[in-house]
C-alpha cells in the first residue's frame, strides 16, 4: 500500500518539479527523479514550516508515547560501523524501511573512523593532508576504500528510489574530528573528492548535498556552491544581533540555499520562524529525553508542545490522510487565584483529503472535556496535556495533542531585575529568567562569583524559589533576601549540586524582604551561570502594603463598569513603569510611564475587590489603592 502511495506521491512531484525546476535545483545536473522531487518538497515547505527531525531510530517509541503517537518527518542515520575492522553497518536498510513503508525523509552522517584502523574518528593519528599529498600511498587508498563501502549502501538506495540528505565530515569546522584537523584546504578537498567519486564513478545521483558551517564564530570552510545544496548548523545560537541564523545571512544569504539545523539538543522553538525560518532541525539521540535523565535536554511537555505545534511537520504531515491540529501550546497565569482558568481550544487547523472532517473530540487521560472544532473548558492549576481525536466522513481518525500549563504567577513574574553581568552578543538578556517563558533564558560572563537579583516591589515572606537551569549551571550558590538591595541575608545555600540541566526547587524557605537573589560561587561548566526562569513564591508580609502617595494620583479610587483608570503624575516621568498588584500580592498589569498621566483599561481579570497601582520612577516607588467592583 505504501508503496503505490510512494509512486502517486513521485508522479505528483514530477509534474510539480515541471513547473519549479529553477527553484528545485540541485547541484547534480544528472540528480533522480526522487532527489529533485524531495528537493522541491524542501523548497515548498522552506520559510513557512520546519521539519522535525530525530537522529537514531531507537529513540521514536519515546517520542510517540510522549507527544500522543507523533513521529518525527526526517530520521537521521550514520554510516559509524561501515570500515573493515568495525563490523558492518544496517542503516541503509533501515533508511529504506523508512521512506518506502513509513513516508519519511532520510539524513546521514558518518561518524568515520581513521582509515587506517588506528583510532576513533577523534583520533590524531590519520594525517588528512599527508594523505591527500600521496596518492600512491596506504592511507590514501585506505580512505578510498571506505568512501566506495559508502557508496555501495547508498547505491542500494538510489537503486529502491529514496533520495538521501548527505552530511559528510560534519563539524569539521569544529576541528575536533581527524578531517578537520589538517584544515580547512584539506578539509574541502577531501569534501570534493568525495562528492567527484561518489557522483562521478558510482553515479549516485540520489544524493541532496549538505555543509555543515559554523558561520563566523569559526573559520569557513564553505567548499563552494557547486557542491552544496544545503548548509546547516549543529548546535545553534538562536538569541541577538549574532545568531547563528544572522551569521549565516551575511555568508550565505545571497547563495540560494537552504539552512538547516543538522543537530541540536533542545527542540527549536517554533516561535523563532518568524524570524529564523530553519527548514528542519535534527536532534541528537539521547538528548530528545527528559533533563532528569541522563544527558536530556526536553522535558516531556517541551518534547510534546513542539511536536504538536502546527508550524511542525510531522511524519502525518507526509502522507495522505486527515491531519489533526490541535493548536499551539498555551501558557496561562491563574491572576485572579481562584486555581483554575478558562481555556480556548482551537482545532481548526485539522485537514483532510478524503471527504469531511465530522466529529471534533478533546479529552484528558482518556476523559472527553469538550467538543467542536472550537470550545471553551476550565482547566485547573497544572500541565495539561490535551488530546484533540478528529473523524472523517469516511471513518478515519486521527488524534494530536496541545500542552496547557496552568499556573500561579511567580512572585518575580516581569519584576524588575539586575544582574552582575551578561553573556555578549546572544541576547541572554536578564528579563529573559522573569518572563514566564520557558524557552528564554539569562546567562551570565564566564566567571566567579555571579549574581542576579529581582526587585520584587514590597516585602515578601518567602516559602519558595524554583530556578530552571540550562546545561550551564550553578554546582554551588546562594539564595539571599534584602529588605534594601545591599544587605544580603541567606535563605538557602545549594552545594555539589549535579551538573546539566535540571530545576532546582527550594521548599520550606524562611525569611522576607523586597529584594532576592541568586549569588554563585561555582559553575559546573566553563561557562557562565544560565537560567530560563528564577520563580520566587510567598506572601506579602503587611497585607496588600501601606500606600505610599508620593507624586502619584489616580482616578478614580473606585472603578465601576467603565474599567477605565487614569493615572497622573506631578512630575514630568522619562522612563516609569506602572504595576498594578492584587491582594496577594500578584502583578496583573503593567505598562510604561513617560510624561506626567496615562490610562489604563483593566481587562475581565481584574475581578472585584482591592488593588494597588504602583510608580516606580525616578529611583523611587509610589503608590494608592483602588478597588475595582
Amino acid at each position: 500500500m505504501m508503496n503505490k502511495l510512494f509512486k502517486l506521491i513521485l508522479v505528483v512531484e514530477i509534474l510539480l518539479i515541471s513547473g519549479f525546476a529553477s527553484h528545485a535545483q540541485l547541484v547534480n545536473p544528472n540528480a533522480t527523479i526522487p532527489a529533485r522531487a524531495l528537493k522541491h518538497q524542501l523548497d515548498s515547505i522552506y520559510g513557512k514550516k520546519i521539519i522535525s527531525g530525530q537522529c537514531d531510530d531507537s529513540y521514536l517509541p519515546y517520542i510517540q508515547e510522549v507527544t500522543g503517537g507523533k513521529s518525527p518527518a526526517l530520521m537521521g542515520y550514520d554510516f559509524n560501523g561501515i570500515c573493515p575492522s568495525q563490523g558492518g553497518n544496517n542503516d541503509a536498510t533501515k533508511a529504506i524501511n523508512w521512506v518506502k513503508n513509513m513516508g519519511g525523509i532520510v539524513q546521514f552522517q558518518w561518524h568515520w573512523i581513521s582509515p587506517n584502523a588506528d583510532g576513533d574518528f577523534y583520533s590524531g593519528n590519520f594525517k588528512l593532508g599527508a594523505t591527500l599529498a600521496d596518492t600512491a600511498g596506504l592511507s590514501y587508498h585506505n580512505m578510498i576504500r571506505d568512501i566506495d563501502l559508502v557508496a555501495g549502501e547508498m547505491k542500494k538506495m538510489q537503486d529502491t528510489g529514496i533520495a538521501i540528505l548527505w552530511r559528510p565530515l560534519h563539524e569539521a569546522e569544529g576541528k575536533w574530528f581527524w578531517w578537520g584537523y589538517s584544515g580547512g584546504d584539506a578539509c574541502k578537498k577531501l569534501y570534493r573528492l568525495m562528492y567527484d567519486r561518489m557522483v562521478n564513478r558510482h553515479h549516485l545521483n540520489n544524493l541532496i548535498w549538505v555543509w555543515n558551517s559554523y558561520g563566523t564564530d569559526k573559520e569557513n570552510w564553505y567548499p563552494g556552491d557547486d557542491v552544496v545544496d544545503i548548509i546547516a548548523w549543529d548546535y545553534p545560537n538562536y538569541s541577538g544581533s549574532n545568531s547563528s541564523w544572522n551569521q549565516y545571512q551575511s555568508l550565505f544569504g545571497n547563495k540560494g540555499k537552504l539552512f538547516g539545523i543538522g543537530e541540536d539538543g533542545k527542540l527549536t522553538d517554533p516561535e523563532i520562524l518568524s524570524t529564523q525560518p530553519w527548514l528542519y532541525f535534527l536532534t541528537w539521540a539521547y538528548m530528545v529525553k527528559d533533563p532528569t535523565q541522563k544527558d536530556g535536554k526536553n522535558p516531556k511537555d517541551w518534547l510534546n508542545q513542539v511536536y504538536n505545534d502546527p508550524r511542525v511537520i510531522t511524519l502525518d504531515d507526509l502522507v495522505p490522510g486527515p491531519k489533526a491540529k490541535a493548536g499551539k501550546g498555551q501558557l496561562l497565569f491563574d491572576y485572579d487565584g481562584n486555581g483554575s482558568e478558562s481555556v480556548n481550544l482551537n482545532g481548526s487547523a485539522s485537514t483532510t483529503n478524503a471527504g469531511t472532517i465530522t466529529s471534533f473530540i478533546w479529552a484528558e487521560n482518556g476523559t472527553q472535556i469538550a467538543s467542536g472544532v472550537s470550545a471553551t473548558t476550565t482547566l485547573a492549576l497544572g500541565v495539561h496535556s490535551i488530546t484533540l481525536t478528529i473523524t472523517t466522513s469516511l471513518g478515519v481518525s486521527k488524534s494530536a495533542n496541545v500542552v496547557i500549563t496552568v499556573k500561579m504567577p511567580s512572585l518575580s513574574l516581569k519584576k524588575l531585575c539586575t544582574t552582575s553581568s551578561n553573556e555578549a552578543n546572544l541576547g541572554n538578556i536578564a528579563t529573559n529568567a522573569v518572563d514566564g517563558e520557558a524557552a528564554t533564558r539569562w546567562s551570565s560572563t564566564y566567571s566567579d562569583p555571579q549574581w542576579y537579583s529581582i526587585d520584587l516591589g514590597q516585602s515578601y515572606s518567602i516559602s519558595k524559589v524554583i530556578i530552571s537551569w540550562e546545561v550551564a549551571s550553578a554546582k554551588e550558590y546562594k539564595i539571599e533576601i534584602s529588605d534594601n538591595g545591599t544587605t544580603w541575608t541567606a535563605l538557602a545555600t545549594k552545594t555539589n549540586m549535579p551538573s546539566g540541566a535540571r530545576t532546582d526547587e527550594l521548599t520550606s524557605l524562611s525569611g522576607s524582604g523586597r529584594y532576592i537573589r541568586m549569588y554563585g560561587t561555582a559553575r559546573n561548566t566553563n561557562y557562565g551561570y544560565s537560567m530560563y526562569e528564577f520563580e520566587v513564591y510567598g506572601a506579602t508580609t503587611n497585607g496588600i502594603g501601606d500606600p505610599v502617595h508620593g507624586s502619584l494620583n489616580v482616578f478614580p479610587t473606585v472603578i465601576g463598569s467603565q474599567r477605565l483608570l487614569a493615572i497622573q503624575s506631578a512630575e514630568n516621568i522619562t522612563k516609569g513603569r506602572v504595576m498594578i498588584y492584587n491582594a496577594s500580592g500578584i502583578c496583573m498589569m503593567q505598562e510604561n510611564f513617560s510624561g506626567k498621566e496615562t490610562s489604563l483599561n483593566l481587562n475581565n481579570r481584574f475581578t472585584p475587590g482591592l488593588y494597588v497601582v504602583r510608580l516606580f520612577a525616578n529611583n523611587a516607588v509610589s503608590s494608592r489603592k483602588i478597588i475595582v467592583e
